[in-house]
């Protein structure tokens, strides 16, 4: 008579092995999952062909050269996936904290302004608050916020994507910046053809302000040649500031107006709104603190 397999009990679905299970079904293939475990194929192999001999199960199929997971396996990977955002979420709740046991807020922005306006309005509310602030171009601060680098973002134009939340701040528009001394600096507003007779310093490439730049010339068929291309906005204002040439930002994208003037290019018909963004599921205290704050800002910038 043949005997019932016997069950090793806990010792049968490690962590070790559920992850290796996961794996395979998502890649199809050992090798894959070793790959992305980091694990040698034999490894993998073990794993998966270990626990099929104590069960008594078989976990795969495979159809047309590819692993394809049997009904139980899929059922283990969908426990396997309701642990693994468990250790995301404890993940979330330690990053909510510095090193000295602080309340933490990880924020990413496009501009300075208005999200350290914002910031501080939160520091005000929340003390003993720890903001780390990561400042890149439109797409840095977008893959920062879907990989939960930061809590959350401040950037214009925030795609219309329901994995986002969004609170809007304010709506500006992208000028031009000129120094003190430029003959334009006194122009109420300026065209393409003026800009296309001078230097001119842009933004590297995934900056918002760049994409209105690029879109208004090509609208008009004008190719330019900047002079200089920064990867900052801060880069951008220091050249003009000195003199290199003429550059483009968002009106309200800095409270600095000690250097450089800023002026209209209707052609650039760039009204965009500035908002705060976090994905969907992003709910804690202090998110909730910061979109709420949002709400008062906007109502202030409004005028």
């Amino acid at each position: 008579m043949m005997k019932a397999p016997v069950s090793t009990g806990s010792r049968s679905l490690t962590p070790a092995r559920l992850r290796a299970l996961m794996h395979v079904a998502e890649e199809g293939s050992f090798s894959a999952a070793a790959r992305a475990l980091g694990l040698s194929h034999a490894a993998v192999a073990q794993q998966i062909r270990g626990l099929e001999a104590e069960q008594g199960i078989r976990l795969f199929d495979r159809i047309d050269g590819r692993l394809t997971p049997t009904p139980v396996a899929r059922e283990l990977c969908e426990i396997g996936e309701r642990i693994r955002e468990a250790e995301r979420e404890a993940r979330r709740i330690l990053d909510r904290r510095d090193p000295a046991g602080n309340l933490r807020l990880r924020v990413g922005l496009g501009n300075s302004m208005p999200g350290i306006a914002l910031i501080g309005e939160v520091i005000g509310q929340h003390r003993g608050l720890s903001v780390s602030v990561v400042s890149g171009s439109h797409q840095d601060i977008l893959a920062a916020v879907l990989k939960r680098e930061v809590e959350l973002g401040i950037l214009p134009d925030v795609p219309a994507d329901p994995r986002f939340r969004r609170a809007p701040l304010l709506r500006q528009e992208v000028v031009a910046i000129v120094a003190p001394g430029h003959p334009l600096a006194e122009s109420g507003a300026l065209t393409l053809e003026q800009l296309m007779r001078h230097p001119l310093v842009f933004r590297s490439r995934g900056s918002s302000t760049q994409k209105v730049v690029d879109r208004a010339f090509r609208r008009a068929g004008l190719v330019p040649e900047p002079v200089l291309v920064a990867d900052t906005r801060d880069a951008v204002y220091e050249a003009v500031a000195v003199g290199i040439g003429i550059g483009f930002m968002w009106r309200h994208g800095t409270y600095r107006s000690d250097t450089v003037r800023r002026i209209a290019v209707p052609e650039f018909q760039s009204g965009s709104e500035e908002a705060v963004f976090a994905l969907s599921d992003e709910r804690n205290a202090l998110v909730d603190l910061v979109f709420s704050l949002a709400e008062g800002y906007r109502a202030r910038a409004a005028p």
